[in-house]
């Protein structure tokens, strides 16, 4: 009796076991275990970044299912990374009149075009979708995201600065310094047109974001002085300077000339001190602090603060400019010879302002780069 008692309790653990390994394996499921398909392979590639590998995969699995809807998304935005954005834009258009598609697909069929549309220089189509897209789920985040994407690829600063403004509500951030890049953003394209009077309110509405915006106090500095208030477009550069030293530079000529104006020398000469105890290194206030001295007369002190500048910076093309009339307006004609000789050896273009994003060169510093809108890094 106890042999069958122990037969049976054996049975019945065999039988347990083989039924949760069953079940496991498949059970009652109808699917199977994912396969190693080439959909699975772009998958697991893009996961790991090898977007070349993701991009034959997905290219194969198009091939043998054309049914695969995800894998023609993946494929276009793939396309559109490696600079082919008119052949993703092909795709994710004819994706769109595809029917049988999920929500979450018909979303990512739509997100993809307008980034195909970004990329090929169309913003005006593509404010267009994004805004349609939009519209069908205003608090949808990564809608507003590509939302805010197309309104900057346009130069929209006013639309791009209300999306980033409900982005950062949706998100509870606080990107007061990032709104106040917009408002200056804004400012600044109604002073490249004449419209002053809509760039001063933008300009303020910067400080109001972020009290010691750098562009903001620039370009208001640059209004006051327009309209004959030199004194209040001094404080705003000094202001500039004081908080971000690293930017001094932009306003050096403006105070020069503006303390000139008013034969404020010693004024000057603080603003100078002032500025180079923040940021000691600074060569291109050392020149600024020389051409003060030559203008002033003190061949000397000029001397004394190019030979400091060129210490720091021996590539300054100003520097060695300055310091070649210094030595002939002493009379000392070898020394500025000698200069002109480095000159040569070391002649470099004069001081502009690049993106670092694209590349183009300016004259004049912007919030935002006016070729490729890419925000400005220090000067």
């Amino acid at each position: 009796m106890q042999a069958i008692y122990a037969f049976v309790v054996g049975g019945g653990v065999l039988a347990l076991i083989g039924w949760a390994a069953w079940t496991l394996s498949g059970g009652f499921t109808v699917a199977r275990p994912g396969l190693d398909t080439p959909y699975r392979h772009g998958l697991d590639a893009l996961l790991r970044g090898d977007r070349d590998e993701a991009l034959l995969a997905f290219t194969e699995t198009v091939q043998i299912d054309t049914d695969n809807v995800d894998a023609y998304i993946h494929l276009g935005n793939l396309l559109r990374e490696r600079g082919e954005a008119a052949r993703a834009l092909r795709i994710h258009r004819e994706l769109t009149v595809r029917a049988g598609q999920t929500p979450a697909q018909q979303r990512a069929v739509r997100e993809g075009l307008i980034l195909d549309l970004i990329a090929l220089d169309r913003p005006e189509e593509a404010v267009e979708e994004a805004e349609d897209l939009h519209e069908l789920d205003p608090k949808h985040i990564r809608a507003l995201r590509i939302l805010l994407r197309a309104y900057e690829a346009a130069g929209d600063w006013e639309h791009a600065f209300e999306a980033r403004s409900e982005l950062a509500r949706l998100n509870g951030e606080h990107v007061h310094g990032e709104l106040a890049n917009y408002r200056s953003a804004i400012g600044e394209g109604y002073l490249r047109t004449g419209k002053v009077r809509e760039a001063e309110k933008h300009l303020r509405g910067a400080l109001r974001n972020e009290r010691n915006h750098p562009a903001a106090l620039l370009r208001l500095g640059d209004i006051y002085y327009d309209r004959g208030r030199p004194e209040r477009a001094v404080v705003l550069w000094k202001g500039l300077a004081q908080t971000h030293p690293e930017r001094a530079n932009l306003v050096l000529e403006r105070l020069e000339t503006a303390y000139f104006e008013g034969g404020r020398f010693s004024e000057m000469a603080q603003a100078y001190e002032e500025m180079l105890a923040r940021n000691p290194r600074d060569a291109r206030v050392m020149v600024a602090l020389a051409r003060m001295h030559v203008k002033k007369g003190d061949l000397l002190e000029a001397s004394r603060a190019l030979a400091d500048a060129l210490a720091i910076e021996p590539e300054s093309l100003s520097a060695r400019l300055l310091l070649v009339s210094v030595h002939r307006r002493r009379g000392d004609l070898s020394g500025a010879l000698d200069e002109m000789e480095a000159l040569l050896k070391r002649f470099e273009r004069a001081e502009r302002f690049t993106c670092a994003a694209c590349g183009a060169a300016s004259d004049e510093y912007w919030t935002r780069c006016p070729t490729c809108s890419a925000w400005s890094t220090v000067a």
